[in-house]
């Protein structure tokens, strides 16, 4: 399993230390090394910071669920970390 792009995968928040965040559906539209941009299901858009959550990524048909932290870096760099 590597996630190299993240971008256009849909995302849940699984848990999230601000439960306002905690729960929110949408797809990523943009990341960065520590920040998910996510475009809820309503059209707004939230900055998540990624080692404070656990998401449901889903991608290519199958869906992940992974620890924030695991997510942190370049997305060519992360890969080793997910295996």
């Amino acid at each position: 399993m590597k996630f190299l792009d993240l971008i256009g995968a849909n995302i849940k928040v699984l848990s999230y230390t601000d439960k306002s965040i905690q729960g929110i559906t949408g797809k990523v539209i943009y990341e960065t090394q520590k920040f998910l941009v996510i475009k809820k299901e309503n059209g707004r858009e939230i900055m998540v910071y990624k080692p404070n959550g656990v998401f449901l990524l889903s991608l290519q048909g199958k869906s992940y669920n992974i620890p924030g932290d695991k997510l942190l870096g370049k997305p060519w760099k992360r890969s080793k970390k997910i295996r």
